[in-house]
Parts: C-alpha cells; structure tokens; sequence
C-alpha cells in the first residue's frame, strides 16, 4: 500500500516532526482522479497525513506578500504555493505560524517561533532550526526538491550567504487571536535586478550519494530527506566553498562580485536603502 511505503520511507531519514513540499500535479498517479476538486485535493493530504500525523506534520504556507503590504494576517492571508498547502491550511491545520513570507502550518507540535522585531525566518527561533534540531524530515512529494526552502537555514547556518544581503521588512502581524503586533523581518535577498539560482539538480544527486535523501522505489517522484543530514552537508559544503549550492551562471558573476569588494554584499551594493 502506497501509504505505508510513504511512511516507512519517511521513518528511514528521520524520527522528528515532517515538512511537506507538495506538487499535487507531479504526484498524480499517487490518488484516484475525481472530478470534485476538493476531494482529489484531500484524497492527496489523507496520503502525506499517513507520512506525519502519528508524530507532526508541517507544511509550508508561504505568502509573499508582506514586502509590500506590511501586513501578514495568520488566518486570512491565503497560502500562495499551490492547492495543497492552502487546502491543508483552512481544513486541516490547527496552527499556523506567525512569521511573514514564510509562515507554516501544522497537525501536532506547534514549534511557536516568535514574531517581533528583527526577526529572522530561518534563525535559530525558526521552523527550521526545529526541524533540524529535532532529527526531523523534509517529504518531497511530487519531486519537489528543487523548493527546498531548507537551504536559506542552512545558509544562516553556515554564517549567512556571501551572494545576499540582509533587508528589514517592518510591518505588522494580525495574530491569530485578532491581536496585533508590530515588528519586522530579517530575510537575507537576492540582489536586486541579478539572476540568482541553486544548482538542484547537482544538489539532489549530492545528497542521494550522501545518503541523506532516499527516494521511494518505483515513485521516483516521492522523496524524504534528513533535515539534519541535508544541514550538515550543505553547511561542510559552504565552510569548503562559499558559492557551492549557486549553479553555474550565478556563481560567475555572484563569485567575482564578492571577490571584487572583499566581503559579503550588503543592501547599498545593489539598491538604495529606503
């Protein structure tokens, strides 16, 4: 039964709370079609329940709006990652994190990370510091690597990414009990009006000869990685070589770039502060 296999899969690479990038498109073969939208979508989160419900389940509920708006609303500010996400958000979740852009809703554990000022999405107070810290798994269901939001923890990890800059997006959070409260994020971006990008394939091929990403025997398209495994690998990468998850155009001009100032960028490299 393909539940079961999904959950032992899962069980392989890690013991702690499981994150869920999902392409129901990609892993439509999993779940029998029917023309009622919903239940095709819920047939898709009764499958990734049986791979996280037993311990916790997260998924990703990201919304992008906040760098313009400067408001991010916990229960009414939609999902903007696909069917999925926003499907498990209104019908399934009983919490969503507070933290704008990249806010995640869950079944069990409630990490809590806070929201104030200077906060950093992928500091140690984050989802995922938790996830990495807790022996916990990363699901890619519909061969979803390549939205590996992973790696900008990673990258703060490793002392923050050589190829970004830091920006504070101040706004306000509308909490889910109708409070309020001002604060502002700490997202290290990608230089504006440059091409930046990972090299996901490379990556995925780097991490399944790790061992640390295992795919589930004939559904390429199903796979689950350790998110301590992943951390540590790309962490060793990036001490060895700063530019090491970049694909090959952004590296040529993000590495000479750097080597040209001597340092890290910062925001009056590539636009006025506001």
């Amino acid at each position: 039964m393909i539940e079961r296999a999904i959950e032992q899969l899962v069980i392989s690479v890690g013991s702690g709370p499981v994150l869920v990038h999902s392409d129901p498109f990609r892993a439509a073969r999993l779940v029998k079609p029917v023309r009622d939208r919903n239940a095709y979508l819920d047939s898709h989160i009764d499958m990734i329940c049986h791979a996280g419900c037993e311990r916790a389940l997260w998924v990703p509920t990201f919304n992008y709006d906040f760098p313009k708006t400067r408001v991010f609303d916990v229960h009414a500010s939609e999902s903007q990652l696909g069917p999925i996400p926003e499907r498990f958000r209104t019908t399934a979740a009983t919490w969503r994190t507070p933290i704008p852009i990249f806010s995640v809703a869950g079944l069990g554990y409630d990490p809590q990370p806070r929201w104030g000022p200077g906060t950093d999405p992928f500091g140690q107070d984050s989802v995922f510091h938790e996830l990495v810290t807790q022996d916990g798994v990363v699901l890619y269901y519909g061969d979803t690597f390549q939205y590996n939001t992973l790696v900008h923890y990673s990258e703060r990890d490793a002392g923050g990414p050589l190829y970004r800059y830091d920006k504070l997006f101040p706004g306000k959070v509308i909490m889910a009990d109708g409070s309020t409260i001002e604060g502002s994020l700490d997202y290290h971006v990608r230089p504006m009006n440059m091409g930046l990008d990972y090299d996901w394939t490379r990556l995925k091929d780097e991490a399944a000869n790790a061992g640390v990403l295992r795919h589930l025997d004939g559904y390429p398209e199903i796979l689950a990685a350790s998110a301590r495994g992943l951390n540590d690998l790309w962490t060793s990468n990036l001490a060895d070589d700063p530019f090491s998850l970049l694909d090959a155009s952004s590296r040529s001009w993000a590495e000479p770039k750097v080597n040209e100032l001597g340092r890290r960028f910062v925001l009056s490299d590539f636009e006025e502060a506001a």
